[in-house]
């Protein structure tokens, strides 16, 4: 089997992808694996560049050859050759990977690959419209209200939306991933501040109640029409604040729990829920799905990732490898889903 492996992209996560791509070229196998990075320009190339080289971002200053996509034929083109592959694992994280447009290419292509469609990727993607399905469904999330650039985004206005919400708040991108550009505000003071960083980032925020005290808990979910579970895990952060870009790829302080230690009733009733919000959203081949448990036990969605982390350190393969599964035989769960 000919798997493509694309990574890279022009996203504020293109190095976590880089490293989910060296994670997943050292754990597959029989399989022929054709690697296609992505700059930050948004070049595509082909590389024979080790996995290594892959994860530091050097594969760029090493021999490549561009990658062309040719839609009248319906494939990839590598120094004039069509690169004839059977299925795609797109480990691009964020914009203009993990949100559907990628997906969309490949669908133009007539090529198949790992991971939710065009919808499923873009409804998940945007927290906006994420929040709206989890709702219309009856899945409890934290107390929120969308900012729109240029429709509802004036700062006195904003401040007694927030109010009302009660502090401490987060302001959030609509359109991120990794917790980038992700503010916790303690006060109004901070609110302008964090709306200037989310803003450049997206046109679209969210404004979200922070939980008290709350147990941070994911679930991996894989398949397709009747998708599995995972156990849950628990991250345990380095920044107390928020779990955010530096806690969870650069700081290697953070911690995961797995099993994540909860009561069974709860830990069962989270599975069911992520099942519930997987398959709603139309998500297919994997996901990781993430909540906030309150104080008082009250399960709360936080989003849901349909290209979650492939890193040595993430939790998606890790709570599938916790049920004695390989890192190897997952990969190739995720290409058989996605030739189904």
């Amino acid at each position: 089997m000919k798997v493509a492996v694309i990574f890279g992209g022009q996203s504020t996560e293109h190095e976590v992808s880089c490293l989910s791509a060296a994670s997943i070229l050292d754990n597959i196998n029989g399989h022929e694996v054709v690697p296609i990075g992505i700059t930050k320009s948004g070049e595509w190339f082909f590389t024979n560049a080790s996995s290594k080289d892959i994860a530091s971002g050097r594969w760029t200053e090493l021999e490549k050859y561009p990658v062309f996509a040719d839609l009248q034929k319906k494939t990839l083109i590598c120094c004039g050759n069509p690169l004839a592959i059977d299925v795609c694992f797109p480990i691009v994280h964020g914009k203009n990977g993990e949100d559907g447009t990628l997906q969309g290419l490949l669908e133009l292509l007539g090529i198949k690959y790992v991971g939710s469609g065009v919808l499923g990727s873009s409804v998940c993607m945007d927290k906006i419209t994420a929040n709206r399905l989890f709702e219309s469904a009856g899945i409890r999330r934290a107390k929120w209200f969308p900012v729109l650039k240029g429709v509802n985004d004036g700062l006195e206005d904003i401040k007694t939306e927030a109010a009302k919400l009660g502090y401490p708040i987060f302001v959030k991108p609509s359109n991120a991933g990794s917790s980038v550009g992700i503010t916790k505000c303690f006060d109004e003071n901070g609110l302008e501040k964090a709306l200037e960083t989310a803003f450049a980032i997206d046109s679209r925020l969210v404004i979200e109640k922070s939980i008290e005290d709350p147990t941070e808990i994911e679930v991996a979910v894989m398949g397709n029409e009747n998708p599995i579970a995972s156990g849950t895990g628990r991250i345990i952060s380095s920044n107390e604040q928020i779990y955010d870009y530096d806690a969870k790829y650069l700081s290697g302080t953070s911690q995961t729990l797995i099993p994540s230690g909860l009561p069974n009733d709860l830990e069962n009733a989270v599975r069911q829920t992520a099942l519930r919000a997987y398959s709603y959203c139309g998500c297919k081949g994997l996901s990781r799905v993430d909540f906030l448990i309150g104080k008082d036990g009250e399960i709360n969605i936080n989003e849901i990732n349909t290209l979650p982390g492939f890193t040595s350190i993430s939790m998606f393969p890790a709570l599938f490898i916790a049920t004695g599964m390989t890192y190897s035989e997952l990969i190739d769960k995720l290409i058989c889903y996605a030739l189904n």
